[in-house]
Protein backbone atom coordinates (compact mmCIF):
# COMPACT_ATOMS: atom_id res chain seq x y z
CA UNK A 1 0.00 0.00 0.00
CA UNK A 2 1.22 3.25 -0.56
CA UNK A 3 2.47 6.04 1.60
CA UNK A 4 -0.61 8.52 0.74
CA UNK A 5 -3.19 5.51 1.45
CA UNK A 6 -1.51 4.97 4.85
CA UNK A 7 -2.18 8.16 5.43
CA UNK A 8 -5.52 7.98 4.25
CA UNK A 9 -6.56 4.84 6.08
CA UNK A 10 -5.30 6.63 9.57
CA UNK A 11 -6.76 9.98 8.70
CA UNK A 12 -9.83 9.28 7.43
CA UNK A 13 -10.75 5.72 7.25
CA UNK A 14 -10.32 4.91 10.56
CA UNK A 15 -12.01 8.55 11.36
CA UNK A 16 -14.88 8.23 9.45
CA UNK A 17 -17.17 8.65 12.61
CA UNK A 18 -15.77 11.70 13.20
CA UNK A 19 -15.66 12.39 9.47
CA UNK A 20 -19.31 12.00 8.41
CA UNK A 21 -21.33 14.88 9.40
CA UNK A 22 -18.70 17.26 7.44
CA UNK A 23 -19.61 14.59 4.60
CA UNK A 24 -22.93 14.77 4.97
CA UNK A 25 -22.99 18.38 4.83
CA UNK A 26 -20.72 18.47 2.08
CA UNK A 27 -22.67 16.13 0.08
CA UNK A 28 -25.56 18.07 0.79
CA UNK A 29 -24.80 21.33 -0.47
CA UNK A 30 -22.93 20.34 -3.09
CA UNK A 31 -26.16 18.40 -4.55
CA UNK A 32 -28.13 21.06 -4.27
CA UNK A 33 -25.72 23.01 -6.10
CA UNK A 34 -25.39 20.45 -9.00
CA UNK A 35 -29.31 20.35 -8.99
CA UNK A 36 -29.29 24.68 -9.48
CA UNK A 37 -26.89 23.98 -12.01
CA UNK A 38 -29.29 21.87 -14.12
CA UNK A 39 -31.96 24.04 -14.18
CA UNK A 40 -28.90 27.08 -15.00
CA UNK A 41 -28.28 24.81 -17.69
CA UNK A 42 -31.76 24.13 -18.66
CA UNK A 43 -32.17 28.08 -19.54
CA UNK A 44 -33.77 29.11 -15.85
CA UNK A 45 -32.86 32.32 -13.98
CA UNK A 46 -30.43 32.20 -11.39
CA UNK A 47 -33.34 34.14 -9.42
CA UNK A 48 -36.07 32.22 -10.67
CA UNK A 49 -38.49 30.39 -8.39
CA UNK A 50 -38.39 27.54 -10.40
CA UNK A 51 -34.42 26.79 -10.12
CA UNK A 52 -34.71 25.73 -6.83
CA UNK A 53 -37.00 22.88 -7.21
CA UNK A 54 -36.00 20.13 -5.23
CA UNK A 55 -33.56 22.45 -2.74
CA UNK A 56 -33.82 23.57 0.21
CA UNK A 57 -34.41 26.95 -0.79
CA UNK A 58 -37.36 26.12 -2.84
CA UNK A 59 -40.25 27.11 -0.43
CA UNK A 60 -38.02 30.76 0.55
CA UNK A 61 -40.05 33.57 -0.42
CA UNK A 62 -36.57 34.74 -2.29
CA UNK A 63 -34.28 31.62 -2.79
CA UNK A 64 -31.53 33.57 -4.19
CA UNK A 65 -30.70 35.84 -1.29
CA UNK A 66 -30.91 32.49 0.60
CA UNK A 67 -29.13 30.44 -1.26
CA UNK A 68 -26.32 33.04 -1.99
CA UNK A 69 -25.95 34.24 1.33
CA UNK A 70 -25.05 30.15 2.31
CA UNK A 71 -22.60 30.18 -0.69
CA UNK A 72 -21.07 33.13 0.09
CA UNK A 73 -21.91 34.05 3.73
CA UNK A 74 -22.30 31.41 6.30
CA UNK A 75 -19.70 30.30 8.85
CA UNK A 76 -19.94 27.27 7.11
CA UNK A 77 -21.78 26.11 4.20
CA UNK A 78 -21.07 22.69 4.45
CA UNK A 79 -17.93 22.27 1.91
CA UNK A 80 -15.66 24.34 4.69
CA UNK A 81 -15.75 26.86 7.37
CA UNK A 82 -14.92 30.90 6.97
CA UNK A 83 -12.09 30.83 8.94
CA UNK A 84 -11.05 34.22 9.52
CA UNK A 85 -12.74 36.24 6.73
CA UNK A 86 -15.73 37.57 7.46
CA UNK A 87 -18.13 39.81 5.17
CA UNK A 88 -20.59 42.61 6.40
CA UNK A 89 -24.26 42.31 5.69
CA UNK A 90 -24.77 45.53 3.92
CA UNK A 91 -21.88 44.54 1.74
CA UNK A 92 -23.35 40.88 1.15
CA UNK A 93 -26.68 42.72 -0.14
CA UNK A 94 -24.65 44.71 -2.43
CA UNK A 95 -22.90 41.88 -4.07
CA UNK A 96 -25.97 39.92 -4.39
CA UNK A 97 -27.85 42.65 -6.34
CA UNK A 98 -25.12 43.60 -8.58
CA UNK A 99 -26.58 42.21 -12.32
CA UNK A 100 -22.74 41.77 -13.28
CA UNK A 101 -21.80 39.84 -9.74
CA UNK A 102 -25.13 37.50 -10.32
CA UNK A 103 -24.29 36.62 -13.50
CA UNK A 104 -20.59 35.67 -13.08
CA UNK A 105 -22.15 33.50 -10.46
CA UNK A 106 -23.99 32.23 -12.15
CA UNK A 107 -21.68 31.22 -14.95
CA UNK A 108 -19.11 29.95 -12.35
CA UNK A 109 -22.02 27.53 -11.06
CA UNK A 110 -23.03 26.00 -14.96
CA UNK A 111 -19.37 25.81 -15.75
CA UNK A 112 -17.00 25.81 -13.16
CA UNK A 113 -14.08 26.04 -15.27
CA UNK A 114 -10.98 27.98 -14.50
CA UNK A 115 -11.94 31.09 -16.99
CA UNK A 116 -15.49 31.58 -15.32
CA UNK A 117 -13.48 31.55 -11.68
CA UNK A 118 -11.21 34.25 -13.45
CA UNK A 119 -14.39 35.92 -14.18
CA UNK A 120 -16.08 35.37 -11.05
CA UNK A 121 -12.79 36.58 -8.77
CA UNK A 122 -12.79 39.61 -10.94
CA UNK A 123 -16.61 40.17 -10.15
CA UNK A 124 -15.94 39.91 -6.78
CA UNK A 125 -12.87 42.15 -6.31
CA UNK A 126 -15.08 45.13 -8.14
CA UNK A 127 -17.47 44.85 -6.25
CA UNK A 128 -15.57 44.15 -2.92
CA UNK A 129 -13.67 48.14 -4.15
CA UNK A 130 -17.26 49.69 -4.49
CA UNK A 131 -18.15 48.81 -0.80
CA UNK A 132 -14.29 48.94 0.49
CA UNK A 133 -14.73 45.24 1.30
CA UNK A 134 -12.00 42.86 2.85
CA UNK A 135 -10.57 41.15 0.07
CA UNK A 136 -11.67 37.44 1.13
CA UNK A 137 -9.85 35.27 -1.15
CA UNK A 138 -11.12 31.90 1.26
CA UNK A 139 -14.82 33.25 0.23
CA UNK A 140 -14.12 33.62 -3.42
CA UNK A 141 -12.35 30.20 -3.58
CA UNK A 142 -15.34 28.53 -1.03
CA UNK A 143 -17.84 29.37 -3.74
CA UNK A 144 -15.79 27.45 -6.58
CA UNK A 145 -15.40 24.40 -3.84
CA UNK A 146 -18.82 24.48 -3.88
CA UNK A 147 -19.52 24.00 -7.78
CA UNK A 148 -16.98 21.41 -8.24
CA UNK A 149 -14.95 18.67 -7.21
CA UNK A 150 -12.15 19.51 -9.31
CA UNK A 151 -10.70 21.23 -6.63
CA UNK A 152 -10.95 20.55 -2.69
CA UNK A 153 -11.97 21.80 -0.08
CA UNK A 154 -9.00 23.25 1.54
CA UNK A 155 -9.51 26.77 0.47
CA UNK A 156 -7.44 28.45 1.99
CA UNK A 157 -4.28 29.18 0.25
CA UNK A 158 -1.59 28.75 2.60
CA UNK A 159 -2.89 25.57 3.61
CA UNK A 160 -3.63 24.56 0.57
CA UNK A 161 -0.04 25.47 -0.57
CA UNK A 162 1.25 23.64 2.76
CA UNK A 163 -0.14 20.33 1.83
CA UNK A 164 0.97 20.40 -2.17
CA UNK A 165 4.67 21.65 -1.42
CA UNK A 166 4.84 18.87 1.03
CA UNK A 167 3.61 16.28 -1.44
CA UNK A 168 6.08 17.50 -3.84
CA UNK A 169 9.02 17.28 -1.32
CA UNK A 170 8.25 13.84 -0.38
CA UNK A 171 8.13 13.08 -4.05
CA UNK A 172 4.48 12.19 -4.70
CA UNK A 173 3.55 14.96 -6.73
CA UNK A 174 5.80 16.67 -9.43
CA UNK A 175 6.00 20.32 -8.47
CA UNK A 176 4.58 21.98 -11.93
CA UNK A 177 1.44 23.66 -10.78
CA UNK A 178 1.64 27.19 -8.83
CA UNK A 179 -1.20 28.72 -8.09
CA UNK A 180 -4.27 27.74 -6.35
CA UNK A 181 -6.39 26.55 -8.60
CA UNK A 182 -3.78 25.21 -10.61
CA UNK A 183 -2.47 23.12 -7.34
CA UNK A 184 -5.79 22.06 -6.70
CA UNK A 185 -6.49 20.77 -10.16
CA UNK A 186 -3.38 18.30 -10.39
CA UNK A 187 -3.82 17.22 -7.04
CA UNK A 188 -7.34 15.90 -7.04
CA UNK A 189 -6.39 14.50 -10.59
CA UNK A 190 -3.58 12.49 -8.92
CA UNK A 191 -6.00 11.50 -5.96
CA UNK A 192 -8.45 10.04 -8.62
CA UNK A 193 -5.84 8.06 -9.75
CA UNK A 194 -4.28 6.76 -7.05
CA UNK A 195 -7.96 5.64 -5.33
CA UNK A 196 -9.27 4.76 -8.93
CA UNK A 197 -10.02 0.87 -7.85
CA UNK A 198 -11.64 2.52 -4.56
CA UNK A 199 -13.59 5.10 -6.17
CA UNK A 200 -15.31 2.25 -8.50
CA UNK A 201 -15.67 0.35 -5.29
CA UNK A 202 -17.17 2.75 -3.44
CA UNK A 203 -14.55 2.67 -0.34
CA UNK A 204 -14.43 6.20 -0.77
CA UNK A 205 -15.73 9.01 -3.03
CA UNK A 206 -14.44 12.88 -4.38
CA UNK A 207 -15.73 14.57 -1.30
CA UNK A 208 -13.64 12.20 0.89
CA UNK A 209 -10.64 12.72 -0.82
CA UNK A 210 -11.25 16.05 -0.97
CA UNK A 211 -11.68 15.95 2.74
CA UNK A 212 -8.48 14.11 2.46
CA UNK A 213 -6.63 16.95 1.99
CA UNK A 214 -7.35 18.93 4.80
CA UNK A 215 -6.87 16.36 6.91
CA UNK A 216 -3.49 15.96 5.84
CA UNK A 217 -2.96 19.90 6.15
CA UNK A 218 -3.86 18.96 10.28
CA UNK A 219 -1.48 16.07 10.08
CA UNK A 220 1.16 18.30 8.77
CA UNK A 221 0.53 20.19 11.88
CA UNK A 222 0.60 17.58 14.11
CA UNK A 223 1.68 14.52 12.71
CA UNK A 224 0.74 11.06 13.26
CA UNK A 225 2.38 9.25 16.18
CA UNK A 226 2.78 6.82 18.54
CA UNK A 227 4.12 7.36 22.17
CA UNK A 228 6.62 5.42 22.93
CA UNK A 229 5.26 4.55 25.98
CA UNK A 230 1.32 4.65 26.54
CA UNK A 231 -1.75 3.23 28.46
CA UNK A 232 -4.84 3.66 27.57
CA UNK A 233 -7.51 3.40 29.86
CA UNK A 234 -11.33 3.90 30.02
CA UNK A 235 -14.12 1.77 30.54
CA UNK A 236 -14.72 -1.39 29.16
CA UNK A 237 -15.59 -2.42 25.84
CA UNK A 238 -13.98 0.88 24.21
CA UNK A 239 -11.80 -0.39 22.04
CA UNK A 240 -8.63 -0.13 23.55
CA UNK A 241 -6.60 -2.93 22.39
CA UNK A 242 -8.46 -3.02 18.78
CA UNK A 243 -7.28 0.46 18.51
CA UNK A 244 -3.80 -0.22 19.47
CA UNK A 245 -3.42 -2.81 17.34
CA UNK A 246 -4.82 -0.12 14.30
CA UNK A 247 -3.21 2.37 15.02
CA UNK A 248 0.56 0.55 15.57
CA UNK A 249 -0.04 -1.13 12.14
CA UNK A 250 -0.95 2.07 10.62
CA UNK A 251 2.56 3.46 11.70
CA UNK A 252 4.46 0.18 10.65
CA UNK A 253 3.32 0.74 7.33
CA UNK A 254 3.48 4.35 7.06
CA UNK A 255 7.70 3.40 7.76
CA UNK A 256 7.29 0.64 5.29
CA UNK A 257 6.18 2.58 2.35
CA UNK A 258 8.75 5.19 2.62
CA UNK A 259 12.04 2.61 4.01
CA UNK A 260 10.68 -0.35 2.89
CA UNK A 261 9.12 -0.56 -0.56
CA UNK A 262 9.91 -4.08 -1.53
CA UNK A 263 7.92 -4.96 2.35
CA UNK A 264 10.40 -7.22 3.05
CA UNK A 265 9.20 -7.03 7.04
CA UNK A 266 5.86 -8.25 7.67
CA UNK A 267 3.95 -5.98 10.67
CA UNK A 268 2.92 -9.69 12.82
CA UNK A 269 6.66 -9.97 13.05
CA UNK A 270 6.88 -6.80 14.48
CA UNK A 271 4.59 -6.98 17.04
CA UNK A 272 3.05 -8.90 20.30
CA UNK A 273 0.44 -8.82 22.26
CA UNK A 274 0.49 -10.77 25.56
CA UNK A 275 -2.16 -10.22 27.93
CA UNK A 276 -1.58 -9.80 31.94
CA UNK A 277 -2.88 -11.66 34.92
CA UNK A 278 -1.88 -12.20 38.47
CA UNK A 279 0.59 -15.22 37.85
CA UNK A 280 2.36 -13.42 34.97
CA UNK A 281 6.10 -12.54 36.37
CA UNK A 282 9.60 -11.26 35.36
CA UNK A 283 10.22 -14.83 34.02
CA UNK A 284 7.52 -14.33 31.27
CA UNK A 285 8.12 -10.94 30.65
CA UNK A 286 12.21 -10.29 31.10
CA UNK A 287 14.08 -13.16 31.27
CA UNK A 288 14.17 -16.60 33.53
CA UNK A 289 15.65 -20.15 33.94
CA UNK A 290 12.84 -22.68 31.73
CA UNK A 291 13.90 -26.11 31.76
CA UNK A 292 15.71 -27.45 28.20
CA UNK A 293 16.07 -31.29 27.58
CA UNK A 294 19.67 -31.42 26.42
CA UNK A 295 20.50 -32.57 22.91
CA UNK A 296 20.14 -36.04 23.23
CA UNK A 297 16.62 -36.11 24.85
CA UNK A 298 17.65 -37.20 28.15
CA UNK A 299 19.05 -34.55 30.67
CA UNK A 300 16.80 -31.42 31.48
CA UNK A 301 18.81 -28.43 32.57
CA UNK A 302 17.57 -24.94 33.66
CA UNK A 303 19.15 -22.59 30.93
CA UNK A 304 17.94 -19.09 30.65
CA UNK A 305 15.78 -17.75 28.24
CA UNK A 306 14.87 -14.42 26.82
CA UNK A 307 11.15 -13.25 28.36
CA UNK A 308 8.80 -12.07 25.66
CA UNK A 309 9.44 -8.49 25.49
CA UNK A 310 13.06 -9.15 25.74
CA UNK A 311 13.02 -11.26 22.75
CA UNK A 312 11.39 -8.43 21.46
CA UNK A 313 14.06 -5.95 22.49
CA UNK A 314 16.68 -8.07 20.74
CA UNK A 315 15.27 -8.11 17.47
CA UNK A 316 14.46 -4.31 17.66
CA UNK A 317 17.90 -3.79 18.97
CA UNK A 318 19.91 -5.20 16.45
CA UNK A 319 20.98 -1.95 14.56
CA UNK A 320 21.48 -0.06 17.94
CA UNK A 321 23.77 -2.88 19.45
CA UNK A 322 25.86 -2.99 15.46
CA UNK A 323 26.26 0.83 15.64
CA UNK A 324 27.81 0.68 19.27
CA UNK A 325 29.80 -2.31 18.30
CA UNK A 326 31.42 0.10 15.47
CA UNK A 327 35.45 0.09 16.84
CA UNK A 328 36.20 3.60 18.98
CA UNK A 329 33.77 5.26 17.13
CA UNK A 330 30.88 3.04 18.09
CA UNK A 331 29.53 4.14 21.52
CA UNK A 332 29.39 7.85 20.89
CA UNK A 333 27.68 7.14 17.60
CA UNK A 334 24.87 5.03 19.52
CA UNK A 335 24.78 7.66 21.98
CA UNK A 336 23.71 10.08 19.41
CA UNK A 337 21.13 7.85 18.16
CA UNK A 338 18.12 10.70 17.59
CA UNK A 339 20.44 12.70 15.51
CA UNK A 340 22.32 9.98 14.25
CA UNK A 341 21.86 9.93 9.88
CA UNK A 342 22.12 7.11 7.39
CA UNK A 343 25.34 9.35 5.69
CA UNK A 344 26.97 9.19 9.50
CA UNK A 345 26.65 5.32 9.14
CA UNK A 346 27.73 4.86 5.59
CA UNK A 347 31.38 5.33 6.66
CA UNK A 348 31.20 2.11 8.36
CA UNK A 349 29.22 0.11 6.58
CA UNK A 350 32.07 -2.26 6.17
CA UNK A 351 31.80 -2.76 10.04
CA UNK A 352 27.67 -3.43 9.69
CA UNK A 353 26.90 -6.70 7.67
CA UNK A 354 23.81 -8.53 7.83
CA UNK A 355 20.98 -7.86 5.75
CA UNK A 356 18.68 -5.52 8.03
CA UNK A 357 21.40 -3.48 7.22
CA UNK A 358 21.83 -3.53 3.55
CA UNK A 359 18.17 -3.41 3.06
CA UNK A 360 18.15 -0.32 4.99
CA UNK A 361 20.98 1.82 3.54
CA UNK A 362 20.24 0.16 0.20
CA UNK A 363 17.11 2.45 0.28
CA UNK A 364 17.25 5.37 2.73
CA UNK A 365 19.00 9.11 2.17
CA UNK A 366 21.69 9.60 3.63
CA UNK A 367 19.94 12.67 4.96
CA UNK A 368 17.60 10.50 6.63
CA UNK A 369 17.72 10.18 9.99
CA UNK A 370 18.56 6.49 11.47
CA UNK A 371 16.13 6.62 13.64
CA UNK A 372 13.24 7.09 11.10
CA UNK A 373 14.41 4.25 8.46
CA UNK A 374 15.31 1.46 11.62
CA UNK A 375 11.83 -0.49 11.42
CA UNK A 376 9.03 0.20 14.82
CA UNK A 377 8.54 -2.90 16.94
CA UNK A 378 5.33 -3.22 19.30
CA UNK A 379 4.76 -5.02 22.39
CA UNK A 380 0.56 -4.54 23.14
CA UNK A 381 -0.38 -5.47 26.47
CA UNK A 382 -3.79 -5.99 27.32
CA UNK A 383 -5.20 -5.72 30.62
CA UNK A 384 -1.82 -4.45 32.16
CA UNK A 385 -2.66 -3.81 35.53
CA UNK A 386 -3.86 -7.11 36.20
CA UNK A 387 -0.74 -8.34 36.90
CA UNK A 388 1.85 -7.20 39.79
CA UNK A 389 3.71 -4.86 38.13
CA UNK A 390 6.80 -3.95 39.98
CA UNK A 391 7.63 -7.85 40.08
CA UNK A 392 7.16 -8.26 36.05
CA UNK A 393 8.50 -4.66 34.86
CA UNK A 394 11.68 -5.54 37.18
CA UNK A 395 14.67 -2.86 36.28
CA UNK A 396 12.68 -1.86 33.33
CA UNK A 397 11.65 0.99 35.00
CA UNK A 398 15.06 2.37 34.93
CA UNK A 399 16.14 1.26 31.40
CA UNK A 400 12.64 2.42 29.68
CA UNK A 401 13.35 5.81 31.07
CA UNK A 402 16.84 5.98 29.63
CA UNK A 403 16.66 4.27 26.44
CA UNK A 404 19.31 3.18 23.82
CA UNK A 405 22.98 1.74 24.64
CA UNK A 406 23.83 4.44 26.57
CA UNK A 407 21.24 3.40 29.16
CA UNK A 408 22.39 -0.37 28.74
CA UNK A 409 21.96 -2.04 32.45
CA UNK A 410 22.40 -5.37 34.38
CA UNK A 411 19.72 -7.39 34.80
CA UNK A 412 18.91 -10.00 37.16
CA UNK A 413 20.46 -12.70 35.32
CA UNK A 414 23.38 -10.76 34.25
CA UNK A 415 25.94 -13.22 35.40
CA UNK A 416 24.58 -16.08 32.85
CA UNK A 417 23.76 -13.85 30.09
CA UNK A 418 25.37 -14.46 27.12
CA UNK A 419 25.35 -13.44 23.07
CA UNK A 420 22.44 -15.54 22.75
CA UNK A 421 20.52 -13.56 25.65
CA UNK A 422 22.15 -9.92 25.94
CA UNK A 423 21.40 -7.59 23.82
CA UNK A 424 25.10 -5.50 24.13
CA UNK A 425 28.36 -6.38 25.38
CA UNK A 426 29.71 -2.97 27.47
CA UNK A 427 32.43 -5.66 29.87
CA UNK A 428 29.20 -7.98 30.26
CA UNK A 429 26.34 -8.56 28.11
CA UNK A 430 23.88 -5.94 29.40
CA UNK A 431 20.20 -5.23 28.41
CA UNK A 432 18.70 -2.09 26.69
CA UNK A 433 15.51 -0.94 25.58
CA UNK A 434 15.67 0.02 21.99
CA UNK A 435 14.37 3.53 20.32
CA UNK A 436 12.31 1.65 18.06
CA UNK A 437 10.53 -0.24 20.92
CA UNK A 438 6.44 1.08 21.04
CA UNK A 439 4.66 -0.61 24.57
CA UNK A 440 1.18 0.17 24.86
CA UNK A 441 -0.99 -1.08 27.53
CA UNK A 442 -4.41 -1.07 27.95
CA UNK A 443 -6.44 -1.03 31.28
CA UNK A 444 -10.31 -1.31 32.48
CA UNK A 445 -9.97 1.39 34.97
CA UNK A 446 -12.89 0.15 37.34
CA UNK A 447 -10.81 -2.94 37.61
CA UNK A 448 -9.86 -3.01 41.52
CA UNK A 449 -6.36 -4.44 40.89
CA UNK A 450 -5.68 -0.75 39.50
CA UNK A 451 -3.47 -0.12 42.71
CA UNK A 452 -1.17 -2.15 40.96
CA UNK A 453 0.13 0.70 38.87
CA UNK A 454 2.65 2.38 41.55
CA UNK A 455 3.23 6.26 41.14
CA UNK A 456 6.81 5.31 39.81
CA UNK A 457 5.30 3.04 37.01
CA UNK A 458 2.49 5.83 36.29
CA UNK A 459 5.25 8.34 35.35
CA UNK A 460 7.23 6.67 32.71
CA UNK A 461 4.04 6.07 30.77
CA UNK A 462 1.73 8.77 28.82
CA UNK A 463 -1.96 7.89 29.56
CA UNK A 464 -4.53 8.24 27.46
CA UNK A 465 -8.08 8.02 28.52
CA UNK A 466 -10.64 6.27 25.78
CA UNK A 467 -14.06 6.88 26.46
CA UNK A 468 -17.67 5.27 24.64
CA UNK A 469 -17.46 6.62 20.92
CA UNK A 470 -21.03 7.29 20.25
CA UNK A 471 -19.95 9.07 16.88
CA UNK A 472 -18.25 5.17 15.85
CA UNK A 473 -21.42 3.67 16.77
CA UNK A 474 -23.72 5.78 15.37
CA UNK A 475 -21.91 5.61 12.10
CA UNK A 476 -21.48 1.50 12.67
CA UNK A 477 -25.66 1.65 12.54
CA UNK A 478 -25.44 3.98 9.71
CA UNK A 479 -23.65 1.93 7.60
CA UNK A 480 -25.36 -1.36 8.77
CA UNK A 481 -28.92 0.21 7.72
CA UNK A 482 -27.55 1.33 4.57
CA UNK A 483 -26.45 -2.17 3.96
CA UNK A 484 -29.75 -3.26 4.26
CA UNK A 485 -31.96 -1.47 2.92
CA UNK A 486 -35.25 0.03 3.88
CA UNK A 487 -37.20 -3.39 4.37
CA UNK A 488 -36.07 -3.88 7.70
CA UNK A 489 -35.79 -2.18 10.84
CA UNK A 490 -33.16 0.57 11.16
CA UNK A 491 -30.84 0.21 14.21
CA UNK A 492 -29.29 3.74 14.25
CA UNK A 493 -30.74 5.71 17.27
CA UNK A 494 -29.88 3.37 19.32
CA UNK A 495 -26.33 5.03 19.99
CA UNK A 496 -28.55 7.86 21.48
CA UNK A 497 -29.64 5.26 24.27
CA UNK A 498 -26.39 4.05 25.44
CA UNK A 499 -25.80 7.82 25.64
CA UNK A 500 -29.11 8.14 28.23
CA UNK A 501 -27.81 5.36 30.21
CA UNK A 502 -24.01 6.56 30.22
CA UNK A 503 -25.11 9.79 31.60
CA UNK A 504 -27.55 8.06 34.09
CA UNK A 505 -24.26 5.90 35.17
CA UNK A 506 -22.27 8.36 35.39
CA UNK A 507 -24.66 11.15 37.41
CA UNK A 508 -25.34 7.88 39.98
CA UNK A 509 -23.35 8.48 43.48
CA UNK A 510 -20.60 6.10 43.88
CA UNK A 511 -20.56 5.78 40.37
CA UNK A 512 -17.99 7.26 37.51
CA UNK A 513 -17.14 7.86 33.97
CA UNK A 514 -15.19 4.15 34.69
CA UNK A 515 -18.46 2.35 35.25
CA UNK A 516 -20.23 3.45 31.65
CA UNK A 517 -20.66 0.94 28.83
CA UNK A 518 -18.37 1.01 26.09
CA UNK A 519 -20.00 1.33 22.33
CA UNK A 520 -18.60 -2.45 21.69
CA UNK A 521 -21.30 -3.79 23.75
CA UNK A 522 -23.32 -2.87 20.67
CA UNK A 523 -21.79 -3.09 18.19
CA UNK A 524 -19.13 -6.74 18.60
CA UNK A 525 -21.84 -9.11 19.65
CA UNK A 526 -22.35 -10.87 16.08
CA UNK A 527 -26.23 -9.87 16.78
CA UNK A 528 -28.69 -11.20 14.43
CA UNK A 529 -29.35 -8.85 11.48
CA UNK A 530 -33.04 -9.57 11.61
CA UNK A 531 -33.40 -8.42 14.75
CA UNK A 532 -35.48 -4.75 15.45
CA UNK A 533 -34.14 -2.10 16.71
CA UNK A 534 -36.29 -2.84 19.78
CA UNK A 535 -35.36 -6.60 19.87
CA UNK A 536 -31.64 -5.63 19.42
CA UNK A 537 -31.77 -3.41 22.62
CA UNK A 538 -33.64 -5.89 24.67
CA UNK A 539 -31.03 -8.25 23.52
CA UNK A 540 -27.90 -6.03 24.24
CA UNK A 541 -29.50 -4.77 27.86
CA UNK A 542 -29.96 -8.93 29.17
CA UNK A 543 -26.89 -10.22 27.28
CA UNK A 544 -24.27 -7.72 27.55
CA UNK A 545 -25.18 -4.95 29.66
CA UNK A 546 -27.30 -5.98 32.13
CA UNK A 547 -24.72 -8.62 34.07
CA UNK A 548 -21.91 -5.74 33.71
CA UNK A 549 -23.87 -3.62 35.81
CA UNK A 550 -25.10 -6.42 38.35
CA UNK A 551 -21.48 -6.92 38.81
CA UNK A 552 -20.64 -2.93 39.42
CA UNK A 553 -23.71 -3.53 42.13
CA UNK A 554 -22.85 -6.63 43.59
CA UNK A 555 -23.24 -5.97 47.89
CA UNK A 556 -25.29 -2.88 47.21
CA UNK A 557 -27.83 -2.29 49.01
CA UNK A 558 -29.91 -0.01 46.57
CA UNK A 559 -29.10 -2.67 43.87
CA UNK A 560 -32.74 -3.00 42.48
CA UNK A 561 -33.91 0.44 42.62
CA UNK A 562 -30.61 1.57 40.78
CA UNK A 563 -30.96 -1.27 38.21
CA UNK A 564 -34.60 0.25 37.52
CA UNK A 565 -33.17 3.59 36.87
CA UNK A 566 -30.96 2.71 35.00
CA UNK A 567 -33.06 0.14 32.50
CA UNK A 568 -35.73 2.92 32.35
CA UNK A 569 -32.42 5.46 31.11
CA UNK A 570 -31.31 2.99 28.20
CA UNK A 571 -35.02 1.94 27.07
CA UNK A 572 -36.18 6.02 27.08
CA UNK A 573 -37.65 7.02 23.81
Amino acid sequence: MSRIKNLYTHLVTHQRAAADPWLEGYQKFTGEVGRIRDALIANRGIQDQATYAGTSFNTMADPWSAFSRKLIYELSNGVSSRGQSSLHQDNLTAFTESPDFINAVAALIRNPDKPNFTRFAAAWEAERAKVDANKNPLLVNRVLAACTLDVTSTVNEPDLHRVYDWLVDEGILPGTAVDWYDRNVQLMNYLKVEFDPELKSGETNLHLLSMFVWFLRENLDAPYTLNKQVVRYGAPGTGKTYSARRDTKVLFQIWQDEFDPATSFDYEDHCEVVQFHPSFGYEDFMEGLRPVPDAAGGEVRLILQNGVFKQLCKRAGIWEADVHSIPDVGPELAKNWAALTIGDILPHRENLGGEHWQRLLGHAHPDKKVADAVPPYFIIIDEINRAELSRVMGELMLSLEYRGTGGAISTQYAALNDGTTGLVKIGTWKFFVPHNVYLIGTMNTIDRSVESFDLALRRRFRWERVDPDLATLRYHFVQRDSRRGANVSQWQGLEESLRKLNKAISGTPGFSRDHEIGHAYLMDRRYPESLTREELRDEAWHNAILPLLEEYLRGNDHETEILRQFKAAFFAQ
